[in-house]
């Protein structure tokens, strides 16, 4: 991997949410088509947006993305994130055209020129018609367009000849996201959006925010324990969001939620995997406990880390360091809590309760 546009595409190939074989829809969906009908269209829909993700990994500047040089350009830089702003450019098209159209029994989308160039200036779509002919080789057919160009007062056909379903479940995913303000939803084609009505979306607000974007189902029951878990010990939450990923943060007290400070646990998606981060400022109440868990625990809290500037400079007052099984470990906690693991069904208590055994205050 060589580019910017390669890294974020890469991860938005993998943040779309796989759908079960079984899932709820809306009556208010099934008006032109029936549920099977819909799910033919949402998998097809899927198989669109691998494709175009494959082919920016593969080539993105055959598919009109910048390539700007990891190597060259750091993680904060002006590049970096136009970048990984460009890694929407496709999954934007798509959700413009959707819920600007106006769509038809025979599967076809009708879409005012002027209304598709105003919408996509307010998504920021650049060279909006030079992205409509690279559908083309998706099997997605454009009327309308005078070779790269929209003209205004005209009207824009999309249909997909191969599954007139396609069309349908675009629609519907993209309006609702735009109803509920949903837009990664629409991104990541997530089929949860489809379980109530145009105006109404329940999910995303408990744990399912991060852990719909797992591939492993033990992931996605573990996250879910421990949400449980935590809610059951009298924790409060909120939701946070980096570039890798959403997140949910736990504190004891609502007034460090307010504030966005001291947070116990951090439940992550990083790049669609799942991490669970923890914060302990003293190991001397914990040791004992430690020694007593299973074996995959105490490897965990065996294993050190470099630190980062702060420890070479001196500087560092957020790492810790501890001795277990004979060795000083060293754990930095400037930037993230100074543990992180991938907890089982099996284990995931084992860290709540290091946790609160070591008795973090609570300032």
């Amino acid at each position: 991997m060589k580019y910017w546009i390669e890294r974020w595409s890469e991860l938005r190939k993998k943040e779309l949410i796989p759908y079960p074989d079984i899932f709820t829809i809306h009556d208010v969906y099934k008006t032109i088509c029936t549920q099977e009908e819909l799910k033919s269209g949402l998998k097809e829909l899927h198989e669109i947006f691998h494709a175009l993700y494959e082919d920016i990994l593969n080539s993105p500047a055959d598919m009109l993305l910048p390539i700007y040089d990891m190597n060259e350009y750091g993680y904060f830089s002006r590049e970096a994130r136009t970048s990984r702003d460009e890694s929407y450019k496709y999954a934007k098209i798509f959700y413009v055209l959707g819920y600007s159209g106006e769509l038809k029994r025979n599967g076809e989308l009708l879409i005012q020129a002027d209304k598709f160039k105003e919408q996509c200036k307010i998504m920021k779509i650049t060279n909006a018609g030079a992205f409509l002919n690279k559908l083309g080789n998706y099997g997605i057919i454009i009327d309308g367009l005078v070779g790269e160009k929209i003209k205004g007062n005209s009207v824009i056909t999309v249909s997909y000849p191969d599954n007139k379903n396609v069309m349908a479940i675009l629609y519907d995913l993209a309006v609702k996201s735009n109803n509920t303000g949903r837009f990664k939803d629409f991104c990541r084609l997530n089929y949860k959006l489809l379980e109530n009505d145009w105006d109404t979306a329940d999910h995303g607000n408990g744990v399912d925010a991060v852990c719909d974007l797992f591939h492993s189902q033990r992931d996605r029951i573990t996250a879910q324990s421990i949400h449980e878990e935590l809610i059951r010990r009298n924790y409060c939450y909120n939701f946070q969001d980096w570039n890798e990923g959403p997140q949910i943060r736990y504190y004891k007290k609502e007034s460090d939620r307010d504030r966005n400070t001291n947070a116990d646990f951090w439940l992550t998606s990083m790049d669609t995997e799942f991490i669970f981060y923890f914060r302990i400022k003293k190991m001397d109440k914990v040791i004992e406990y430690i020694n007593n868990c299973p074996q995959s625990v105490i490897d965990n809290f065996s294993a050190s880390d470099k630190g980062c500037e702060n420890r070479i400079s001196g500087k560092c007052t957020s790492g810790i360091s501890y001795r277990l099984g004979g060795r000083t470990i060293w754990r930095c906690g400037c930037c993230n809590p100074n543990f992180q693991v991938t907890p089982t069904p099996d284990d995931y208590l084992y860290y709540i309760n290091a946790v609160e055994t070591a008795g973090n205050k609570k300032k």
